[in-house]
């Protein structure tokens, strides 16, 4: 199962080695699966060293991806997933070329809808918090009710349950998990605690 805990946290740094240390700190506090941008340098590196520390027990993804040949690269790292920020119809069929669960990015109903007949597993719609966050999907859901969401882009750990409780697969979180402050002072267990915070609402929302 790829979103354990329908919770991912998401990886965006320039430091790989403080961005692995920080991986590791938010698995180890409860995150069920995370997501490496490649904007993050040597990101599948990174990718194979999660999955080797973790065992494979932890499911990742790359995401920021815009070439469909970046697809094979996320598979023979070890990837699970491929997360583009928009709707980009080549990436879903490398995905299903490789047998890599797809997620991409759109906004408006209409690329919704069309990321679902190219493919998409998962509609990332992003940013969620700009374009009214937890009622913009409410929004959505008469319509377009079925769709399997992924929120992120501003989602604060106190959104999550929300979230949840209105059926979203996975909620991505980015700043609020991996903040500047914590990557740049090392400061692994403030990141160990939030990825805790953000396991207990994604547990109670669940009724775990």
């Amino acid at each position: 199962m790829i979103f354990p805990n329908g919770v991912c946290g998401v990886l965006r740094t320039e430091d790989a080695d403080a961005g692995f240390q920080a991986c590791l700190a938010a698995i180890e506090g409860g995150i069920g699966t995370i997501e490496v941008t490649t904007t993050v340098p040597s990101c599948f590196e990174m990718v194979r060293g999660i999955v080797a520390t973790t065992g494979g027990k932890t499911p990742i993804g790359v995401g920021t991806v815009w070439d469909p040949g970046a697809v094979r690269d996320a598979k023979d790292a070890g990837a699970d997933f491929v997360v583009t920020p928009v709707l980009l119809p080549e990436v879903a069929e490398a995905c299903r070329q490789e047998d890599l669960l797809c997620v991409l990015g759109a906004l408006t109903p209409t690329e919704i809808y069309q990321a679902r007949l190219a493919g998409a597993q998962l509609v990332k719609v992003f940013p969620i918090t700009p374009v009214g966050g937890i009622e913009y999907i409410r929004s959505l859901q008469g319509p377009m009710g079925g769709v399997p969401y992924w929120v992120s882009g501003g989602v604060e750990i106190g959104h999550i349950a929300d979230y949840l409780r209105l059926g979203v697969r996975a909620v991505g979180l980015t700043n609020s998990l991996f903040s500047h402050e914590a990557l740049a002072h090392r400061d692994w267990d403030t990141i160990r605690r939030k990825a805790e915070r953000a396991a207990e609402a994604a547990a109670s929302a669940r009724g775990d």
